[in-house]
């Protein structure tokens, strides 16, 4: 028997769970660290259409979520390309960001 799918109340306080236990490890753990927990966050704030109907799933964090799902674990063994990373998923957002809202396409 498997555990029941939480609902979307549930999974936002998980969230708010996982980014108060990482506030408090960010203070003793590598800087690098940081940023990991930070795009793990990404990633999970990208399913909340899973769990909340009100909200409709993003193709484009979709997209986000498996590159960073890909790329986070970098950290562990290569911190230039997990830089790297985040710069490429920065970058990402900023193209997301006028096409959505200065070129009218959403």
């Amino acid at each position: 028997m498997g555990a029941a799918k939480p609902s979307g109340d549930d999974y936002l306080f998980e969230i708010a769970v996982f980014l108060a236990t990482s506030a408090l490890n960010c203070i003793d753990e590598p800087p690098l660290y940081g940023p990991f927990r930070l795009l793990d966050a990404l990633s999970k704030i990208a399913d909340l259409p899973k769990y909340a109907p009100c909200l409709k799933e993003d193709p484009f964090l979709q997209r986000i979520k498996a590159i960073v799902d890909e790329k986070k674990f970098l950290v562990m063994y290569n911190a230039e390309e997990f830089r790297k990373a985040i710069d490429e998923i920065v970058k990402m957002f900023a193209e997301e960001l006028k096409r959505r809202y200065l070129e009218g396409g959403r």
